[in-house]
């Protein structure tokens, strides 16, 4: 970790230099580590983006295949199931998912 001094904060003319005194002390980032992980996150966007094309062809299917009268209910709870999954932003739940459209299969 490298250490900056208070002179260090404050250039020639008087003024604050380009150290941010807010963060001067805080712990940094390995910015290597950051960069190599939004580097990965760029070559994922593709496969992420088409998994919403697959929630899209999803939707349209069940519109299709089922009246205007029954696929409102099958819509909402296959939707309901994949925001029972994503409940918890740290981790995808396959079983809350499942279970909240086995819900709308078992009533």
């Amino acid at each position: 970790m490298s250490h900056i001094k208070l002179k260090d904060l404050i250039s020639k003319e008087g003024h604050i230099s380009k150290y941010n005194p807010a963060r001067a002390f805080a712990p940094t980032v390995d910015e290597g580590v950051a960069d190599d992980d939004m580097a990965a996150a760029e070559k994922m966007k593709n496969d992420l983006l088409g998994v919403y094309d697959d929630i899209d062809d999803a939707v349209g299917t069940i519109n299709k295949k089922l009246s205007s009268f029954n696929s409102p209910g099958l819509r909402v709870a296959f939707l309901d199931g994949i925001k029972a999954g994503a409940k918890n932003s740290q981790k995808w739940n396959h079983k809350a998912a499942e279970s909240k459209l086995e819900d709308y299969f078992d009533r």
